[in-house]
Order: C-alpha cells, then sequence, then structure tokens
C-alpha cells in the first residue's frame, strides 16, 4: 500500500507533498455531497488503526528526499478523514523530526469533539479545518454526517482549538448552489467564524465532480460575491492573488467577463474589487474598458466611486 502522493499542486497551500493516513477508500465521519473521492463506503465516528506507522514512515523518508528542495510544504491528508487515524499524533510528530518544511493538515472537523483529536492538531503547523454549514439542517443536507455528531459541538470545539492553536489556521468553506451560499446563511457563517481566532477563510466550490449529483458549484461570479459579502462582514478572505488564480482569471478576457458578471449581480464599490483583486493596472484598465463601452456604469457616493449594471436605477 502507497501512503504517499505528489508533490501536487494544492489551491489551498503550494507545492505539496501529500500523506495518506487512512489509505482505504473510503472510510470518513461524513458523506459530503460534493466529495471529490466519491460517495464514503464506511461512515464511522469510531477511530482506529489505519495505516503501519513503520511502513508509513519508511515511504515517507524516501519520498520525502527526492522532493525536498522543491516543495512548499508537507500535508496529511486521507482518503477520508485523518483525524480517524488514531495513530495521527505519533506520525506528525516523526514526520516534523524530518522535514524542513511547515507540516499541514485537512480536515472535516466533525472529531475536533475529541480531547485526544485536538491533541494532535497541535503538532501541526498548519491546520485547515472545513465549515460548511452554520446550522444542523445545512449540516445535514450538504456534509451527510454519521450519527451522533452535533454541529454545535463540532463549532464549540472548533472555536475552543482556535484559542489554543499556536499555528496558522485557515477555516475552509465549501460553497453549493442553493444549498449553504444564501445572504442569510453566509451571515450565519461569519457570526461563527468572528468568534475564532483564525488566519483567514478559505471559499471553495465543487471545481470537481462530486460524489452526488446535488453538488451544484457556484460561478465564478457567485463565489466571488459569497467572497465580498463575507469580506463586508469583516471576515479575512483567501489573499486575492490566490482566490483569483484558483477562478483561472488568467487574461484580460477572463477578468472582464468576472468583473461583468460581478456588478451585474450587485453594485461594487472600486474597493471591493481591490479587495477581490488587488489593486493593479489589469483591474484599472478592464474596468475603464467596461465604462468606456457602457457595459457599466460608474457613480460617486460619499467619496467613494461605486460600479453597477447600466440598467440598474440608482
Amino acid at each position: 500500500m502507497s501512503y504517499i502522493f505528489g508533490p501536487v499542486p494544492s489551491r489551498r497551500l503550494g507545492r505539496s507533498l501529500g500523506v495518506d493516513v487512512i489509505g482505504e477508500k473510503k472510510i470518513c465521519t461524513l458523506d459530503c455531497l460534493y466529495c471529490e473521492l466519491g460517495k464514503t463506503t464506511k461512515r464511522t465516528v469510531n477511530r482506529g488503526h489505519f495505516a503501519r506507522v513503520d511502513e508509513l514512515m519508511e515511504e515517507f523518508i524516501s519520498e520525502y528526499e527526492k522532493f525536498r528542495d522543491s516543495l512548499d510544504v508537507v500535508t496529511i491528508t486521507a482518503s477520508g478523514e485523518p483525524t480517524l487515524n488514531i495513530d495521527l499524533k505519533t506520525i506528525a510528530v516523526k514526520i516534523k523530526k524530518i522535514i524542513d518544511h511547515p507540516l499541514a493538515i485537512l480536515t472535516n472537523s466533525t472529531l475536533i469533539t475529541e480531547p485526544e483529536v485536538r491533541e494532535a492538531l497541535h503538532e501541526f503547523d498548519i491546520v485547515v479545518p472545513s465549515l460548511d454549514a452554520a446550522d444542523e439542517d445545512t449540516f445535514i443536507k450538504i456534509n451527510r454526517p454519521s450519527e451522533n455528531i452535533s454541529l454545535q459541538s463540532v463549532i464549540d470545539s472548533l472555536i475552543l482549538f482556535s484559542k489554543e492553536f499556536e499555528g496558522r489556521l485557515y477555516i475552509e468553506i465549501l460553497l453549493l448552489k442553493g444549498i449553504n451560499d444564501s445572504d442569510e446563511h453566509l451571515n450565519l457563517l461569519a457570526d461563527i467564524i468572528r468568534c475564532c481566532d483564525y488566519d483567514k477563510v478559505q471559499l471553495n466550490t465543487a471545481f470537481r465532480p462530486g460524489a452526488y449529483k446535488e453538488a451544484v458549484k457556484l460561478s465564478d461570479a457567485e463565489l466571488l460575491n459569497a467572497a465580498m459579502h463575507l469580506k463586508k462582514r469583516g471576515i479575512v478572505v483567501e489573499p486575492v492573488e490566490n482566490f483569483v488564480k484558483t477562478l483561472d482569471i488568467s487574461s484580460e478576457i477572463d477578468l472582464k467577463k468576472t468583473l461583468l458578471q460581478l456588478i451585474n449581480m450587485r453594485p461594487c464599490s472600486y474597493g471591493d474589487l481591490c479587495k477581490l483583486f488587488g489593486r493593479q493596472d489589469k483591474l484599472d484598465f478592464v474596468i475603464e474598458q467596461l465604462v468606456t463601452e457602457g457595459s457599466v456604469r460608474s457613480f460617486e457616493e460619499k467619496g467613494e466611486t461605486f460600479y453597477v449594471s447600466p440598467f440598474m436605477k440608482k
């Protein structure tokens, strides 16, 4: 069995060497609509010994030496939920003794309610916990949890962990169309996140095919709109450069199309757009193009420039 994969270009963390600490497909606490690994074959909250630590470490040492000069990070993940592995702390400690890169973990947060799991997570430099839902109904709909998982307990434990953790905490939210992307739900998520000590929120959507057909991704403009909504509520969202790269806005034509979609959805201030895309010459050039050709209209209010659809009344 192979436990090590990559290096892979991670949207979240850069060039990453991956460590799969479950190995069996697909054992998880959840059966998320959007999971690109497919439907969960075994849904459980019972932790166990899923990987042979000696074999995993032997393979890791070999692979790490091959790629160490080209890595940004080493990431523990799984074909399922990595915190189900009861040897997680042991593996993390062993890896930390070898590497000279940050050690990260991607988790769905559900077992953070257990003190032993929180203790293991303290061994990491970067923890990326997921939080897709702010209420039980949405949690059940999008994440399809095992029995006896209480979302409120998960939220309370995530807040507790965030106060204790001394590393970097990147909270990931994956949005699906018509399920957890409403302004009302984003407001509830923002209320929870404001209670956490975190470094940033990373917004995501179902860019790849999910386990269930109900997993409908947001458009580029809708994802940007959600980012703006959270920013206005004081949430630190994924840095603009990475966010824009995620959306494959790689040319003036792509940027022009995305800006137009976004402005047609709601009025945008110049400050909003700079927060999303960065204050840069290309942004200014494309906005000027849109205004000149009449695709958007600008107006001043309280010393700030806003851009709206030409059909929107002011």
